[in-house]
């Protein structure tokens, strides 16, 4: 399987998911039964909330998606919290997020590498694999428009919990 195209920029947000110890979300999205995946890595830059790893998958099934969600506690060991999204709320969000174009969208432009909170969104089917950094604070445009979709149609996934 193709590893997804790094670049410097995300591998800080990747480091999120490996030391949750969830897998890469291609290799999620390869598996027989999966046909497409969502990942939103949220990193929180002043530690206020514990950096999360959210995982929606949709298989053949057709019954909607399941969304985990771990979160980086200091104990080290991951909370996870498992939530069924229907089919309704599921095409919702896949559907806006085609329309928005999101497979083709850049990372926005003028990210705060610094005393902001980060985004890593990914959409992955089969061997494709996409993934775009947003400063939801800060976002304008089509990246606001995936943050404002993402909280209204995954809140679960982006529900930051106290640690």
């Amino acid at each position: 399987m193709p590893e997804p195209l790094m670049r410097p920029q995300s591998a800080p947000l990747r480091l999120i998911a490996l030391r949750l110890d969830v897998p890469e979300l291609a290799a999620v999205a390869h598996q027989p039964q999966v046909t497409e995946a969502f990942r939103v890595t949220v990193q929180y830059h002043d530690a206020r909330h514990p950096d999360q790893v959210a995982t929606l998958v949709r298989d053949r099934s057709g019954e909607g998606a399941r969304l985990s969600v771990a979160y980086r506690r200091a104990t080290g060991r991951p909370l996870t919290l498992d939530f069924r999204i229907d089919a309704a709320r599921f095409e919702a969000f896949r559907a806006t997020m085609k329309r928005l174009g999101f497979d083709k969208l850049e990372d926005f432009e003028d990210i705060p590498w610094f005393g902001a909170d980060l985004w890593l969104v990914e959409r992955a089917a089969g061997s494709f694999h996409h993934d775009v950094i947003i400063p939801p604070d800060a976002a304008t445009g089509v990246h606001a428009e995936i943050v404002a979709l993402t909280r209204l149609h995954l809140r679960e996934a982006v529900r930051a919990i106290n640690p």
